[in-house]
């Protein structure tokens, strides 16, 4: 039912029956495994625990039941152990190596890397979302990636509506539709998509754009305040689809800052207080945290200074390209999400080469530096214009020192790769 609900919002490829009117999922039976399969887990999981306590008891052991009540000191151990294991990977993520673009990407599609693999993958991961060196702190903060994520959310509540159907139904940014148009495009079955837009519809029908604008603007609000009273209401009305979409659950009597308070927490962000007036008839005023606004201010600058960074890199090497440009608020999963040319060129019908093709290209472009000029030419000359582009691109991430020394070798080296056909006699 959540599924279906949140689908519903967004009104993508749901199919509708004609004789009732009623949404449901495009694909019936694909909703209808997946349900099976999740109940078939948590009923296994549960047959695990029994069997695990089964055997246990065989074993000679003896099971208390611990609880808050029961057995306070228990708890504390338990706690303490999990926050050493927890700094213990903080601790080794901050440590491990420093690993490229490329070979992140690459290992992606492994089936299984090594503990210090996982470690320098999440290092890089935390660089690259933050733009800012990667201490045991903020491997902490980030909390497995739902910092940046809250983040991303922030963004896109920031931005305007794209535009209003009617003067009343508000379209959701580009950052944000383009995102859930890509998974609709790649994702066949609904329990996959991420459903943003729902996401950003919700919280700006509650007002939550407005307010958060005026709050960022370095405003406090009082608990009285008429859009956080008209945003309460609105929140009691659709209790069941913020239930369903934003994951909390309305009160029948919520406190505006208390709900206020949770959508901001879910975007980053925390309120903080001063109190106003004489003794006996003090005011609270709310405002957003500086610490918490200021870090995600600059987690903000990093990710748009990056796509512009990506973008004005793609357009000066390969000006004739069309370039894409990714959702601002979201971490594409397309290799080709730093920009790619999707103008169809003559003998590809416009279809670009996978990521495993770009990656073999560069192998086989730097394997052949060291046997000469002729070498490079000769794979040159078996790749199309736009493979060449890519592939050098890529060369640039994964080792740019040794495409620095072969644009020296070669001055007309960027030259060539624009040419449709290359010479076959010498550079």
């Amino acid at each position: 039912e959540q599924l279906l609900q949140t689908n519903e919002v967004t009104a993508f490829l749901l199919r509708i029956d004609r004789e009732t009117g009623k949404r449901g999922a495009e694909k019936d039976w694909a909703l209808e495994a997946y349900c099976k399969i999740k109940s078939a887990r948590h009923q296994s999981i549960n047959n695990l625990r029994t069997d695990l306590r089964e055997l246990l008891k065989q074993m000679g052991n003896e099971i208390v039941p611990v609880g808050d009540e029961n057995d306070a000191p228990a708890w504390e151990l338990l706690k303490a152990a999990s926050d050493s294991l927890d700094s213990a990977h903080h601790q080794a993520v901050a440590r491990a190596n420093n690993i490229s673009k490329s070979e992140y990407r690459a290992r992606q599609s492994k089936d299984y890397l090594s503990p210090e693999e996982v470690y320098e993958c999440e290092k890089f991961r935390i660089w690259d979302s933050y733009g800012m060196e990667v201490t045991p702190e903020l491997v902490e903060q980030d909390n497995g990636g739902r910092l940046v994520s809250a983040i991303a959310a922030l963004e896109a509540i920031l931005s305007p509506p794209e535009s209003t159907i009617d003067d009343k139904y508000p379209t959701p940014p580009a950052i944000v539709a383009n995102k859930d148009r890509a998974e609709r495009d790649n994702l066949p079955f609904c329990m996959d998509w991420g459903n943003y837009s729902a996401r950003w519809l919700a919280r700006f029908n509650l007002g939550l754009h407005h307010i958060l604008t005026r709050l960022v603007a370095g405003e406090e609000v009082r608990a009285d305040d008429q859009q956080l009273l008209k945003m309460t209401a609105i929140a009691v009305d659709c209790a069941a689809h913020i239930k369903a979409i934003l994951g909390f659950t309305i009160p029948p009597d919520p406190k505006p800052i208390w709900l206020l308070g949770i959508l901001l927490d879910q975007l980053g962000l925390k309120l903080t207080y001063r109190k106003q007036g004489p003794r006996g008839q003090q005011v609270k005023l709310f405002s957003l945290s500086k610490k918490e606004l200021e870090f995600a201010q600059q987690v903000i600058a990093h990710r748009i200074a990056k796509r512009a960074a990506n973008q004005e890199q793609y357009q000066l090497t390969h000006p004739e390209a069309v370039v894409f440009t990714p959702p601002q608020n979201v971490i594409v999963n397309s290799p080709f999400s730093e920009g790619a040319n999707t103008a169809s060129e003559p003998g590809n019908q416009g279809e670009l080469p996978s990521k495993n093709v770009i990656l073999h290209g560069v192998e086989m472009l730097r394997s052949s530096i060291s046997s000469g000029l002729e070498a490079v030419k000769g794979i040159l000359r078996r790749w199309d214009r736009d493979l060449r582009w890519l592939v050098v691109l890529e060369f640039e991430d994964v080792a740019e020192e040794e495409l620095r020394s072969l644009e020296q070798l070669v001055p007309e080296f960027y030259s060539l790769l624009s040419e449709d056909v290359l010479p076959m006699e010498g550079f």
